[in-house]
């Protein structure tokens, strides 16, 4: 099986490298500086906003499976790139769709898209599949259009097979700065608790999301048509215990705790909301995320019988 992995360099497209190419024909893709090892990735430079460059990778491949890993994620504040993640995870994800199924009608195409495209202000229960989708940000709004450009290939005819993973904030041993934001003080030099800390957080192992696609592309008959999926570790973590196991497996030096009350948690979460519109998005989400449960439900990624062994646990300790 012939499988193309964008952004073949980054956090999680390179572990996928690592795990696939033993037993596939593995392509991976990067931007700037081409990666290093031996192979048996075949490694080719790629800019996905190049429709020349983009057709030409597709026809030399012509891949059996599309694993969509490159993204923008972060926002310029400023000049001309502030389009760039709509740009990037939006058009490019189309184009790359187009493309697969324009070479191989019956390629997979698995787009790795975010959990942020639920947006806040959810009920207070775990978000499913189903639930509507009302992004805050940009990032989550240019990860929401790549799903629908996908959709729209599918409900077209362009593409037969596209699985979409909304992936939990990820981490691995060597970096877990998506749980470190909710614990601890800028700079690390304090963990702080957040009125109770019992608010929780679903989170993502780098291992779960390697282990994922291994079982979707030894069952890939199962995965036709458009899906969507959360892909989550088994369970969600409390504030507090995210604090127990950070200060457990010693990664941190010992430092000590800031309690913020939960009458002042709440004048802060008041303020988000009530902010002028100008910086309001990024306020309110933060305040989110550390006011308020932000969990994932796992049951349709269970339901086929994948079992992620990953956990905060296991992985840093």
């Amino acid at each position: 099986m012939r499988i193309l992995i964008t952004g073949g360099s980054g956090f999680i497209g390179s572990l996928l490298c690592r795990t696939l190419s033993p037993r596939f024909e593995v392509t991976g893709t990067f931007l700037r500086h081409a990666p290093g090892g031996p192979p048996p990735v075949r490694w080719r430079r790629l800019d996905v906003l190049d429709p020349a460059s983009v057709e030409r990778l597709f026809r030399e491949v012509a891949p059996d499976a599309v694993i969509h890993c490159a993204g923008v994620k972060r926002v310029p504040l400023f000049g001309k790139n502030r389009d760039l993640p709509r740009r990037v995870n939006g058009g490019a994800t189309e184009l790359l769709g187009f493309q697969a199924g324009r070479f191989n009608p019956r390629c997979l195409f698995v787009y790795l898209s975010s959990v942020s495209v639920y947006g806040p202000g959810h009920p207070e229960r775990s978000l499913r599949e189903e639930d509507p989708c009302r992004p805050a940000g940009m990032s989550g709004t240019s990860k929401l259009e790549g799903e629908r450009s996908l959709r729209s290939l599918v409900e077209r005819g362009m593409l037969q097979n596209v699985l979409v993973l909304r992936l939990a904030p990820c981490y691995d041993r060597t970096w877990t700065r998506n749980l470190e934001r909710r614990i601890l003080l800028p700079g690390g030099f304090s963990y702080v608790r957040y009125g109770s800390g019992e608010q929780r957080m679903s989170a993502l192992s780098r291992d779960n999301v390697a282990d994922w696609m291994e079982f979707v592309l030894a069952g890939r008959d199962r995965f036709g048509g458009f899906q969507v999926y959360n892909l989550c570790d088994e369970r969600p973590y409390s504030f507090n215990e995210m604090i127990r196991i950070f200060r457990e497996s010693g990664r941190k030096t010992p430092c000590p705790d800031l309690s913020v009350p939960p009458g002042l948690l709440h004048r802060f979460y008041a303020l988000a909301k009530a902010w002028p519109r100008e910086g309001r998005v990024s306020l309110r989400s933060y305040a989110e995320k550390i006011c308020r449960d932000m969990v994932y439900a796992g049951e349709k990624m269970l339901g086929t019988g994948f079992r992620p062994v990953h956990s905060l646990e296991t992985v840093l300790r």
